[in-house]
């Protein structure tokens, strides 16, 4: 690598590490849901959001319209019968949307849980709790610096991988909404804190 290149790395380094300590500075929330699947009709079946100093502000599971599919269930672990007493999401919204009024959210893949928040949303025909994040996920790709020429992006890595890569423990309930999102936490305050 040219001393150009070193350069510029470390330029990029810097500047990732700059934004992570302004995020944490904000104080923010961190949010993840776990759904029902990828798709267009999909919908959030357990959301999660922790606050800046690690607390647990929201940990709820909800009954989507739609069954749990067997392959969602195999990633999170979640099936229908979990739900079937749980709140729906029209119920939920309300405490969802006052815990993020007015705060910085961060969100380890942002596009993807906004996505979902907002279909569900459309859903049950209620408002939508957040129309923007900062994304952890984006930002950790630029840090790790492995290009994608197909995609002309940074290559993402999956939460479990980052949080690998950097040396932070994997909890052993990872893709529950509330270790994800306390995952993201931990991720965004190491890029923060390190030099």
């Amino acid at each position: 690598m040219s001393a150009d290149a070193c350069a510029a790395a470390e330029t990029l380094s810097e500047r990732v590490r700059r934004i992570a300590r302004g995020w944490v500075a904000r104080r923010p929330v961190y949010l993840d849901t776990e759904t029902t699947g990828l798709g267009k009709d999909d919908e959030v079946v357990e959301l999660a959001v922790i606050g800046h100093d690690g607390a647990v502000l929201v940990n709820a599971r909800c009954r989507p319209l739609k069954p749990i599919p067997p392959a969602a269930t195999r990633v999170h672990g979640i099936a229908d019968s979990d739900v079937l007493r749980a709140p729906t999401w029209s119920e939920l919204a309300g405490e969802v949307g006052r815990v993020l009024a007015d705060r910085l959210v961060v969100i380890y893949n942002a596009d993807f849980d906004l996505r979902i928040l907002a279909q569900t949303a459309r859903r049950h025909r209620c408002r939508r709790p957040l129309a923007g994040a900062c994304c952890a996920m984006k930002l950790y790709a630029a840090l790790r610096g492995d290009w994608d020429g197909m995609r002309g992006d940074y290559r993402w890595q999956t939460l479990g991988a980052a949080a690998a890569q950097l040396g932070l423990d994997v909890p052993a309930d990872l893709h529950s909404a509330r270790a994800d999102a306390e995952l993201t936490r931990r991720l965004l305050v190491h890029l923060a804190s390190a030099r």
